[in-house]
């Protein structure tokens, strides 16, 4: 299966990167630098953002012919602080936005499994309701995963157990149109 992953260069996305190449599938990262991730096989990097529409259909483009089954979306807003509860230094739409692109991209090039890591988090409760209605009424074959709090400390292995969470839901249908809640309890 071929997957990109958008918000790749993140500590989340990474480890998606990680478990999908790791499963003998190929990724497609779009990250706005692209030597924050290590060159591996089946790693296709591609320079860009996802706030430009034009980025993301690069991305899904870049080589002819080979387009995503999959994507798998791993941003949030980035924040003054590392801390989940601190509060955002974009606009309030900017993961509405960001999915709005990603929607007519993949819409344009046939593409239907989008799976969302969909926070609740302080500050971004708007946004990210924005967002569930875009992909709810998009057509698409979505699953909002919501994962609770991930962290680099003790809550690792939710971490690692959310990562391969994200990517079953990538690869199989188990997952559609669910909104499942993720946690180490």
């Amino acid at each position: 299966m071929r997957v990109l992953v958008i918000g790749a260069s993140g500590r989340t996305g990474q480890l998606v990167v990680n478990e999908v190449l790791e499963r003998g599938h190929s990724v497609r990262a779009l990250v706005r630098k692209p030597e924050s991730l290590q060159a591996r096989t089946n790693l296709l990097v591609v320079k860009g953002t996802p706030e430009a529409k034009e980025d993301v259909r690069k991305a899904i483009l870049s080589l002819f012919n080979d387009i995503p089954q999959a994507v798998s979306v791993t941003l949030n807003a980035p924040r003054e602080t590392d801390s989940p509860f601190s509060k955002p230094i974009v606009g309030p739409r900017f993961m509405a936005d960001i999915m709005t692109n990603i929607k007519a991209a993949m819409e344009s090039s046939n593409i239907k499994r989008i799976v969302l890591m969909h926070s609740n988090m302080a500050y971004q409760f708007k946004d990210h309701g924005f967002v569930d209605r875009e992909v709810r009424d998009s057509g698409l074959d979505w699953v909002l995963v919501r994962p609770a709090m991930l962290t680099d400390r003790a809550a690792q292995p939710i971490k690692v157990s959310g990562t391969r969470f994200l990517v079953d839901a990538a690869v199989t249908k188990e997952w559609v149109h669910r909104t499942p809640v993720i946690s180490n309890q």
